[in-house]
């Protein structure tokens, strides 16, 4: 008759460990995700954002825990808008990007969802440096605005 009784104990004491494991590793990402955010995103948006300047593009860049954006305007129309985004999926710390182009009418739409283009060719938060942001983010300006330029014509 005691055994029900141990077997709930041990059940609590286990539920008991387990929040504990669980807010460990919340505190864990959270403490990788700012040092992503403060190392890798905003020193690659904010260098992106001083070059544009001198482009007359201006740049702006919007920022949360675990999300970032930076619209490129061109006379103050949108020109293009580009998402960082940090989910996490089976414990691991993932990260994508979205990329939005102005359609005909000029509105923005969403182009390319996927992968930062990085040497691991890895979605994890550890492979994705500044420079990665950077080099994906050019790749995918030049190519919005180039279709752009060439259906003006």
């Amino acid at each position: 008759m005691n055994n029900w009784k141990s077997d709930l104990d041990a059940y609590f004491s286990e539920q008991k460990v387990t929040k504990k494991e669980i807010k460990a590793k919340q505190a864990e990402s959270k403490k990788t995700i700012k040092k992503f955010m403060k190392g890798e995103v905003l020193p690659a948006l904010e260098a992106l954002q001083k070059e544009f300047s001198k482009h007359k593009r201006e740049l702006e860049i919007d920022a949360k825990k675990s999300w970032a954006a930076a619209m490129v305007k061109k006379k103050k129309h949108k020109e293009f808008v580009y998402e960082i985004n940090i989910n996490a999926d089976d414990g691991k710390l993932m990260v994508s990007k979205s990329v939005y182009t102005p359609n005909k009418k000029g509105k923005l739409k969403l182009g390319v969802e996927g992968k930062i283009h990085n040497a691991d060719n890895s979605l994890l938060i550890t492979a994705v440096k500044k420079e990665d942001i950077i080099k994906d983010f050019l790749e995918y300006y030049k190519d919005a605005t180039r279709m752009r330029d060439k259906s003006a014509v």
